[in-house]
C-alpha cells in the first residue's frame, strides 16, 4: 500500500521525471493522508460513523509504511463514504489537477457498495483517478472488474522480503528468515509475524506435534492434536500456518541433503537436528511426506475432523505408512451401501 500515496503525489505533484518529489506541501499531505484530492478507503466493521477510529488506522499507516491492515470477518467498504466521495466527484479537484481514490481491498465491498460505484468507476471523469487494489480479484465482481485497467505485481522474491525485514521493520535474523520463506511474495504477510508470539514460536508449536508421532505413541500424538486444536477453536488460517511449517521444515530437508555446503537452510537455528534427519531420508521419502501435507490442506478445507486429519497427517509425515494401498476394511462390502 505505500505504493499508492506515491502514485497519488505524482498526480499533484510535477518533476522533471513525472515522479513524486516525495519533499513538496503536496506530496507530505498526501503522505499524511491529508490533501483534499486523495481519499483513502479501506473496510472497516459498521457503517456507523466513526470518525476516530479510522483516524486512527489513517495515522498509523503514515507513521508506518509497512502497517499491516487486519479486518473482522464482517469488514467493508462503508456505503456512507462512499455516497460521500460520489457527491464530491461531482465539483472539481480542490488544489491538484486530479482527484485519486484509493480503494483498498476492494472485493469486500458488498453489492450494493458495488451498485453504488459502478456508474463511477465506468465513467470517472477526466480529472478522477480510481485505483482499486485486492490480492483475491475473482471476489470482485465481473461489472467491476470489465471497467478497470488490471495491473499486476508479481510475488517479491524471498531476499527482497528479508532484506525488508532486517533493513526496515527490525526483525531479528531468525524470525526475519523464517518470515521471509513463509510470505510467499508478499510483504505484508511476512510483517504479521511482528505481531504476537513470532514465527520461531509458531514453528515450535508445529514441529512438536511430530514428536509423539515420532515416538510411536498415538495417545500422546492424539492429545498433542486436540491441544493444537485447542478442543476445536483453533482456526483454519492456523492450520494452513501450521502446514506451512512442516513444508518448509521439509524443504530444509532436501537443501540438506541436495543443496551442497554453500545453501542456507531457512530453520538455522537447528541445522544440526535437519542434516541429520536429511542423510536418512532421499527425495521420494520427502516428496511422499509433501503429499501427505497437501492432503491435510485438502482436508482443511472440507468438511473433516480437523484434529482426526492433523492426528493421522503427522502419524505419516514422521513416516508411518498408515493404510497405504490397503482397500479399507468395513463390515458390509462398498456395493450394498
Amino acid at each position: 500500500i505505500a505504493i499508492l500515496p506515491a502514485l497519488a503525489a505524482a498526480l499533484v505533484c510535477r518533476t522533471e521525471s513525472d515522479e513524486a518529489c516525495g519533499a513538496c506541501d503536496a506530496c507530505l499531505r498526501v503522505a499524511r493522508f491529508m490533501h483534499p484530492d486523495v481519499r483513502f478507503l479501506f473496510p472497516v466493521m459498521t457503517d456507523e460513523d466513526d470518525p476516530e477510529s479510522i483516524a486512527e488506522t489513517l495515522s498509523a499507516v503514515a507513521q508506518d509504511p509497512h502497517h499491516v491492515f487486519t479486518y473482522e470477518k464482517a469488514s467493508s467498504i462503508r456505503i456512507g463514504i462512499t455516497r460521500d466521495i460520489l457527491k464530491e466527484l461531482a465539483f472539481r479537484p480542490y488544489e491538484g489537477r486530479k482527484r485519486v481514490i484509493v480503494l483498498r481491498d476492494a472485493d469486500r465491498m458488498r453489492e450494493d457498495q458495488c451498485s453504488a460505484l459502478l456508474k463511477s468507476i465506468e465513467e470517472p471523469g477526466a480529472s478522477t483517478v480510481w485505483v482499486l487494489t485486492t490480492a483475491r480479484l475473482a471476489r470482485l465482481p465481473a461489472t467491476i472488474r470489465s471497467r478497470c485497467q488490471r495491473v499486476l505485481f508479481a510475488p517479491l522474491t524471498e531476499a527482497m522480503v528479508l532484506d525488508v525485514l532486517r533493513n526496515r521493520a527490525g526483525m531479528a535474523e531468525g524470525d526475519a528468515r523464517l518470515s521471509a520463506a513463509l510470505a510467499s511474495g508478499s510483504l505484508s504477510r511476512a510483517l504479521e509475524f511482528r505481531e504476537g508470539a513470532g514465527p520461531a514460536k509458531l514453528r515450535d508449536d508445529a514441529m512438536n506435534l511430530l514428536a509423539p508421532a515420532i515416538r510411536n505413541d498415538p495417545a500422546a500424538l492424539w492429545l498433542a492434536a486436540q491441544k493444537f486444536m485447542n478442543f476445536g477453536r483453533t482456526g483454519r488460517d492456523s492450520l494452513r500456518r501450521m502446514v506451512e511449517f512442516h513444508q518448509l521444515w521439509l524443504r530444509d530437508l532436501l537443501r540438506a541433503r541436495y543443496g551442497g555446503e554453500g545453501m542456507t537452510l531457512v530453520h538455522e537455528d537447528r541445522a544440526g537436528e535437519i542434516r541429520t534427519l536429511a542423510a536418512g531420508l532421499d527425495a521420494t521419502e520427502i516428496r511422499r511426506r509433501l503429499m501427505v501435507l497437501e492432503e491435510l490442506l485438502r482436508a482443511i478445507d472440507g468438511n473433516i475432523s480437523a484434529d482426526a486429519a492433523v492426528f493421522s497427517a503427522m502419524a505419516r509425515v514422521a513416516g508411518q505408512r498408515l493404510g497405504e494401498r490397503e482397500w479399507p476394511r468395513h463390515s458390509t462390502a462398498r456395493w450394498n451401501y
